[in-house]
């Protein structure tokens, strides 16, 4: 009865968020209590009911193993395999996601060691599917949706407190946190004030609706049973929240010897398999942690060898200091052969130097020599026209021509450009 007070106590706090919207429910509990529906006391059946309604397109169902009798008829919930909640998130029309972590626990006693001296981290506590799972949560609560995440508490060998805020903390920008405690309360109701017909209670109207009072005194420290973070919701509880369960069934007297039941062979398969599964997933995880723990000591190998090779490094560079002198004439080969490397390797510098200059003396700057023959063909064609009229003066002897054969010397040195250096100035 325990399990199914955690889980109705749960839902129903939740019920303002999720009634009348429609919603996708991962949740484990959900599908045990699907397959035991005709042993749940009435308010939790009309719960249950009420949160998987058959047929439309209200509410969907992650489950991880799904059954003949839940499948997508319309006498049932609409029910998807669990892998494929990417899938369904990305596609269906969800306005609410409720999500409960219980079925990705990893455990200990499957972990490695390296893994297990760890178990405080959040990534060796859940299974990989887990984060996947937050991470196309958070994509949904970007867009505007309402995401509802659960997990066992620390009561139910589930996470801290600390751990469930920091686990919420690395997918979701800001969430409000419930921690779900099942403590044993006994209720006091007040029923009012008992007086005679010929007095008058005036203050009866003034009274208002009774007040609620919580009392801890008398118990011990709460243990919490199940932590929720709600993500997107504007109006959400604050506060303490009592909720008021069915009393728990009688117990049943024990069956005879003689009237024994023997497992159903579909029962006993349905768990073989399950356990199976089980297994299969812990293998799963201890492969990959064991895969983490190999990367890092490749990476310690690595760290360690570089340190090696600086260490012979650091050796060889002392080693001719540290040991004794040889004999002089032992050292002059070297030395020899050392001033010939560096002789030989100066005399290559050279040629290639000697090389280059020689490649640039020998270049033809063709633009170049062709402006300097435009030019001297110009400074030509000029002097032909000088001598022409220096001709011309000649003939005109008896003229004064000292004025204008001054300017055509000047003209014709101008047109000469400047001499060349050494060459002597003509008189």
């Amino acid at each position: 009865m325990l399990h199914a007070d955690r889980w109705a106590a749960r839902y129903g706090f939740l019920r303002e968020l999720w009634a009348g919207r429609s919603r996708v429910l991962a949740d484990p509990a959900l599908e045990a209590a699907l397959r035991g529906a005709k042993t749940l006391p009435a308010p939790f059946a009309a719960l249950l009911a009420e949160l998987l309604p058959g047929g439309g397109n209200q509410a969907w169902l992650l489950a991880h193993e799904a059954r003949p009798g839940t499948g997508r008829g319309r006498t049932g919930p609409r029910v998807a395999e669990f892998d494929a909640f990417e899938e369904l998130l990305a596609e269906a029309p969800w306005q609410v996601a409720i999500v409960d972590l219980a079925r990705h626990f990893v455990d200990a006693s499957h972990l490695s060691r390296f893994a297990a001296r760890a178990q405080s981290r959040l990534e060796n506590r859940l299974e990989t599917r887990a984060f996947r799972l937050l991470t196309a949560l958070a994509e949904g609560a970007e867009a505007g949706r309402v995401v509802v995440v659960s997990a066992p508490g620390e009561a139910a060998g589930g996470l801290e407190l600390e751990l469930f805020q920091d686990l919420v903390t690395q997918h979701f920008p800001r969430a409000r946190i419930y921690a779900l405690a099942l403590t044993r309360a006994a209720s006091v109701v007040d029923c009012g004030e008992v007086t005679s017909d010929e007095t008058e209670d005036d203050e009866a109207e003034e009274r208002g609706p009774v007040p609620l009072a919580f009392d801890n005194s008398l118990g011990e420290d709460m243990g919490f049973e199940c932590l929720i973070a709600v993500v997107g919701a504007r109006d959400v509880p604050r506060g303490v929240t009592l909720l008021e369960l069915p009393p728990a069934p009688p117990a049943e007297a024990p069956a005879s010897p003689a009237r024994t039941e023997r497992p159903r062979p579909e029962r006993a398969r349905e768990d073989e398999g399950e356990a199976l599964r089980g297994q299969v997933a812990q293998a799963r995880r201890q492969l990959e942690l064991a895969s983490i723990a190999r990367q890092s000591l490749v990476e310690q190998l690595d760290a360690a060898q570089a340190r090696i090779d600086a260490l012979e490094d650091q050796l060889a560079g002392r080693a001719p200091t540290a040991a004794a002198k040889p004999v002089e004439a032992d050292e002059e080969g070297p030395r020899r052969i050392d001033a010939a490397a560096a002789a030989l390797q100066s005399t290559r510098w050279e040629l290639e130097q000697l090389q280059g200059e020689l490649r640039r003396v020998t270049a033809r700057p063709v633009d170049e020599l062709e402006r300097s023959l435009a030019a001297a063909q110009a400074r030509l064609a000029a002097l032909h026209a000088c001598a022409a009229t220096v001709q011309e003066l000649a003939q005109r002897a008896g003229e004064d021509l000292g004025g204008e054969l001054q300017t055509l010397r000047e003209r014709l040195l101008e047109l000469a450009g400047p001499r060349e250096a050494g060459a002597g100035e003509a008189e």
